[in-house]
């Protein structure tokens, strides 16, 4: 039933945040999740990306937005996007801006990485924002009581 209800991992986050987007989205349409300690999972983290590779990165951060804006309110999501493009322009200012002012060499890294990320979201916002507009509206459970759990205040 619960597949049926929520549906299966969204192939388009590839790897990192699908796990998490099917959550949100089971418990936006009233599903419970419960801790059962007897309970044994095996996960080897990162094992197709290597945890601190370019790849892993590059999946996390465009996926951590791209769950956000699928599921959670506009202002909690605007507010992920807009925390991270002041982030970037933060390194950006660092890494770039001040080398340079100072006649050095700048390195311009993990600024490229990020400006690709955010990039590759910004691609997926035309796919994600019709499937927002559906699961926004068949959502049962307020905000509150799914955001309450998942993030921090």
């Amino acid at each position: 039933r619960y597949l049926l209800d929520v549906g299966l991992f969204d192939e388009r986050f590839f790897m990192y945040y699908e796990d998490t987007d099917m959550a949100w989205r089971g418990r936006a349409r009233g599903w419970r999740y419960r801790y059962v300690p007897d309970a044994v999972v095996r996960h080897l983290h990162a094992a197709t990306s290597v945890e601190g590779s370019a790849l892993f990165h590059h999946f996390v951060e465009r996926n951590r937005l791209v769950m956000l804006t699928k599921n959670a309110p506009w202002r909690l999501a605007a507010g992920a996007v807009g925390r991270f493009v002041l982030s970037t322009g933060s390194y950006a200012r660092r890494d770039v801006v001040r080398p340079v002012l100072r006649g050095r060499r700048p390195t311009t890294g993990l600024v490229r990485a990020r400006v690709r990320s955010f990039a590759a979201y910004l691609r997926m916002l035309p796919r994600v924002l019709p499937d927002r507009r559906r699961l926004r509206a068949g959502q049962v459970v307020p905000d509150e009581a799914i955001t309450g759990w998942s993030v921090a205040r």
